[in-house]
């Protein structure tokens, strides 16, 4: 077996954890995983191939700092393949417990962080490409949100403070994708999914703040150059859908602000 790389391993009150650690490089060394734990029955895998890979995990602790805050039964797979690539799985603000993290990276220089508070939350990145970033910070109960990309240089961000959840982001094609979703004030049992595929700039954020409840987004758009969409929702019962497919130039906005007793449907297509 190849030299193994460079590993900071620090480990707090934990008891039965298990921890697995591969490292191996192709060339060079230089590799770092940094892991500090403390709960119980946490199960942690991270495997690097290539150089200049950085994993850390901090579960129950906040950066090295001691807490009272415990790591329970966490799931975490750290799987990086190619060179300068991060990883990071965090939950650390509070007692947590059942939740998964899934990271897999192929490529080079690529970001992802996950950071899930409270209990059976699930997040996962699948990155392949060079140089893409995604990011979810999560604070709730049974949410789960699913980020791929594929290409170069895809951002995507999500942030969620609520229960029962599901976000997911695809982005595949060459040239710039952005999307983001935003959840906020314990927006429960809403679905949010965002596709972009194609060359060219595709830009799609959903929103949604102040309890809305009930709700289905969805943004695809599809094909070469330039499709943006907003969105952005208060309160409760809508169901929301854009659809936005080849050529250029195509834009939309929605904003939907309601006090009480609101119920919305919004279905926009554009074709060329």
């Amino acid at each position: 077996m190849e030299e193994e790389m460079v590993r900071s391993l620090l480990i707090n009150q934990t008891k039965y954890l298990l921890i697995t650690l591969l490292s191996l490089p192709l060339v060079a060394g230089n590799n770092a995983i940094t892991v500090q734990h403390k709960g119980n029955d946490s199960v942690i895998n991270i495997k690097q191939v290539g150089y200049t890979n950085n994993a850390t995990v901090y579960c129950g602790l906040s950066a090295g700092i001691y807490s009272t805050h415990t790591c329970t039964r966490a799931v975490i797979n750290l799987n990086t393949t190619g060179h300068g690539n991060t990883t990071k799985a965090y939950s650390q603000w509070s007692n947590h417990e059942d939740n998964v993290f899934t990271i897999t990276q192929t490529g080079d220089n690529n970001y992802g962080y996950l950071d899930l508070d409270k209990d059976d939350n699930t997040a996962i990145l699948t990155q392949n490409g060079n140089s893409n970033t995604g990011i979810v910070l999560m604070a709730g109960d049974d949410n789960t949100y699913t980020i791929s990309q594929t290409g170069n240089s895809k951002y995507a961000k999500m942030y969620a403070f609520g229960d029962d959840a599901d976000s997911t982001i695809t982005q595949s094609g060459s040239g710039a994708h952005n999307a983001y979703i935003y959840n906020y004030n314990y927006a429960d049992n809403n679905s949010s999914t965002i596709t972009q595929s194609g060359s060219g700039a595709h830009d799609a954020d959903i929103f949604w703040y102040s309890d809305a409840d009930d709700g289905v987004a969805s943004i695809t758009q599809s094909g070469s150059g330039d499709h943006t969409a907003r969105l952005n929702f208060y309160n409760d019962d809508w169901n929301v859908g854009v659809t936005q497919s080849g050529a250029n130039d195509k834009s939309f906005t929605a904003t939907y602000n309601c006090v009480s007793n609101c119920t919305k449907t919004l279905t926009i297509t554009q074709y060329d």
